[in-house]
């Protein structure tokens, strides 16, 4: 009996350990930052900069941990947006003027208000890993459209003397335009085209802390407009109510548990 007591004793510790272990480190975490004891994450934000096919951007983002692998929340986005077909040209006679683009008569932007939901599809197994999610995005549209202004020579070159004009492609040929005007000219006369947009896509976070993100997504982005949106006069392209767009969109951002981010950080 006193000399199988050892072999007991031994075995005892063996299978105590583990269950130490356990007990300090609740999830996986740990093995890969190294901090202690895990904190759940409940709250995330971010703000991102957005790259699209046919302009740029920028936004910010809201959300809840709804479990370990799935993040839902709001999102609020403005961007530029630019006609295919959109050209820019100058006088060839004053050198000096302003480039500008024949043919458009309105600067386009959209504001998006979404809701987002994130699924985590491979989690992050080292430090400098990648967490790798699917993304959606959904929700309401508003098109802001400001029409351009141009300066217009008169009589005929040379010119005599210059207006500030809307441009109109009925009146305001190639020969009689200057250049373009100043950016402010037309903000007392914007045009709302409301609408609805949906966005499907892939995301990619690369930081090495636990509190602080670095995303970096790739998605493809459908908007639609109750009416066409007009950014190209309608005598040389004809306005479209859907616009496809693929987006890119690099994010910075922090995560933090509900008592809160300081708390999380000391």
């Amino acid at each position: 009996m006193l000399k199988s007591f050892p072999y007991m004793w031994l075995a005892g510790v063996l299978t105590i350990s583990p269950l130490m272990a356990c007990a300090q480190s609740g999830t996986g975490f740990d093995a890969v930052y190294g901090e202690g004891v895990d904190l759940v994450l409940t709250d995330a934000a971010r703000f991102h900069i957005t790259l699209h096919s046919q302009g740029a951007g920028f936004g910010v983002q809201r959300g809840k941990y709804k479990g370990a692998f799935k993040q839902c929340g709001w999102q609020a986005e403005l961007v530029f947006v630019r006609h295919p077909k959109e050209e820019k040209t100058r006088n060839p006679v004053y050198e000096e003027s302003l480039p500008y683009i024949y043919g458009k008569v309105n600067a386009h932007h959209a504001l998006r208000i979404q809701r987002f939901r994130t699924e985590t599809l491979s989690e992050k197994y080292r430090q400098n890993g990648v967490t790798v999610m699917r993304t959606r995005h959904y929700g309401a549209l508003l098109g802001v459209a400001k029409p351009v202004f141009l300066e217009i020579g008169y009589p005929e070159i040379p010119y005599t003397s210059l207006e500030v004009e809307r441009y109109n492609p009925e009146t305001h040929f190639s020969d009689r335009i200057y250049g373009r005007a100043p950016w402010v000219n037309g903000l007392e006369s914007l045009e709302m085209n409301p609408g609805l947009c949906w966005s499907e896509g892939m995301a990619f976070e690369f930081h090495d802390s636990r509190t602080s993100t670095r995303t970096l997504e790739a998605a493809v982005n459908v908007d639609l407009y109750l009416r066409p949106a007009e950014i190209m006069a309608s005598q040389f392209v004809r306005p479209s109510r859907i616009h496809l767009t693929f987006v890119l969109r690099y994010a910075w951002g922090a995560q933090w548990s509900a008592k809160g981010l300081g708390d999380v950080v000391s």
